[in-house]
């Protein structure tokens, strides 16, 4: 630093932080442009996934329950903060070029401070992907990674060196032929190019935070769900803060391990083989008791026990291991995948998979949460172990078995609605277990069936209707309850989504005038 005291070394230092709050968010734009054609994880994407690992199980399901979908959205605008943070403290410990340094000299100093940053950022990438969880694994990958990082270290020390102010250290020139004029017109292109640069980077952040979804609503309130969810409201979730894009054309599918012929698989090659469509319900692990966080929609894929058969399966296999494009990993029993129903999934709707919804293949295994229905699937491996995949080494599930449920839909909760034949309304699942009846009860009173039950497939949820005709005005709690085809009820124990999927029975308050 360059040593000074009183106000003016306060304004000084003030004025190196704001520079180097503007030399990261350049770095931030920087990364994150580069992303766009590297698909590189940008180092905010690294930090994110560090925080998932090291966040416990409570907070998690808080920050679910609290936030929702705009969870994740809200973990990056704290990094990207926490990067301008340090990025300005950095300028103010950096001091900024010393009077009189030539261009080498600056040079060099830029490259050094570059690599002070770089080495121990390196070092941590290594570390969390090759003792952790973070992706990516592989060694290509890992290079890429590292060089970016590098990338993004520079960009900020030239940055930094070109918006520093004349600080302390950095006299104004007072030469005679360098003419008022001409420094103010430098001042103002200055300060237009670091406008400039300050726009575009808000710019590029802003639209890179508004890609993150942690979900969508799968089905709107106040009325009830169209039996099939549209591909554009069925409810998303992945552990991604950006979601891969998979080439259709280089995409491949490989089955290995304890098979008797391992196999490679085509996009072209499953359009080609026998399909079947079914209609299937998927529920996240994650949603709420009465939440929005399950869809419906038709599939058409494989069954998965033929591309086993092609593979043929050792005696001693007994769980396949499931990887994905994204680094994400799971597990299914081998006789889970040899049901009828688990298909490798490439329509949704009678259309190619969208990207966020796992193109250009994905898991459909019914029955289970879609922790276990693996989206941009790369890798099977048969194996006789029991693997931890991402989720199981958090602490979550490794069944993941659907809790039996159901929701109100219609009317909305605390909805005041004049006395009369009041029409409820809503969804109950309970994965292929299917739905036998759904009741209601009023106040705390007996449970009463729902006057229709819709099945809209043996895999989907069911609608349920009913009429009901409150006997006077005032305020009326609600509830309903799911039986399961094997006669099972659902259970009244209210527990959090974390980890092993939300119990408990919804309900609603009304007011009846």
């Amino acid at each position: 630093m360059h040593p000074q005291t009183g106000i003016k070394d306060r304004a000084d230092r003030q004025r190196l932080f704001v520079t180097g709050v503007l030399a990261a968010f350049t770095m931030i734009t920087g990364m994150l442009i580069l992303r766009e054609f590297t698909a590189t994880e940008s180092l905010i994407e690294i930090v994110g996934e560090g925080v998932v690992q090291v966040v416990p199980m409570g907070l998690f399901s808080a920050m679910l329950s609290a936030f929702g979908g705009a969870a994740k959205q809200l973990v990056v605008v704290s990094i990207i903060l926490g990067m301008l943070f340090v990025g300005g403290g950095i300028a103010q410990v950096d001091g900024g070029p010393a009077r009189g340094l030539s261009m080498p000299r600056t040079i060099r100093r830029i490259l050094g401070l570059s690599a002070s940053i770089w080495v121990p950022l390196a070092i941590a990438a290594v570390i969390l992907t090759t003792y952790g969880t973070v992706t990516p694994a592989s060694n290509s990958e890992l290079l890429s990674l590292v060089a970016t990082l590098f990338f993004d270290a520079l960009i900020f020390a030239v940055a930094l060196y070109a918006f520093y102010p004349p600080v302390a250290g950095i006299q104004p020139s007072t030469r005679v032929d360098s003419p008022p004029a001409d420094s103010s017109r430098r001042r103002l292109v200055a300060v237009g190019v670091i406008s400039a640069a300050t726009l575009a980077s808000v710019g590029v952040t802003g639209r890179f935070i508004r890609g993150i979804r942690g979900g969508v609503i799968g089905g709107a309130r106040g009325g009830l769900v169209q039996p099939v969810t549209s591909t554009e409201q069925f409810y998303v979730i992945s552990k991604n803060f950006v979601d891969p894009t998979v080439d259709d054309g280089g995409w491949r599918l490989e089955i290995s391990g304890l098979v008797e012929r391992a196999q490679s698989f085509t996009y072209l090659d499953l359009q080609n083989m026998p399909h079947r469509d079914q209609l299937t319900t998927l529920s996240c692990i994650s949603n709420e008791i009465g939440g929005d966080l399950i869809s419906n929609a038709k599939w058409t894929g494989v069954p998965l026990g033929e591309l086993l058969a092609r593979a043929g399966v050792d005696p001693g296999a007994g769980e396949l291991a499931l990887y994905a494009d994204d680094g994400y990993s799971e597990s299914i029993p081998l006789s889970k995948a040899l049901e009828a129903d688990t298909m490798l999934a490439y329509l949704m709707n009678d259309e190619p998979l969208t990207r966020k919804h796992g193109f250009p293949t994905r898991l459909i295994v019914p029955g289970v949460y879609g922790i276990k229905n693996v989206k941009w699937i790369t890798k099977i491996e048969l194996s006789s172990g029991d693997f931890k995949g991402y989720w199981q080494q958090r602490g979550w599930t490794d069944d993941g078995t659907i809790q039996t449920l159901s929701r109100f839909d219609l009317p909305s909760s605390r909805a005041i609605v004049p006395q009369g034949a009041i029409e409820l309304g809503g969804v109950a699942f309970a994965g292929n277990r299917g739905v036998r009846s759904v009741e209601i009860s009023v106040n705390d009173g007996a449970w009463m069936p729902v006057d229709t039950v819709e099945q809209v497939a043996p895999l989907s949820w069911v609608i349920w209707r009913s009429t009901w005709n409150p006997a006077e005005p005032g305020t009326y709690a609600l509830r309903v309850r799911a039986i399961d085809e094997n006669g099972d009820i659902q259970t009244d124990a209210r527990r959090n989504p974390i980890p092993d999927g939300a119990t408990g029975y919804h309900a609603i308050d009304i007011g009846i005038t």
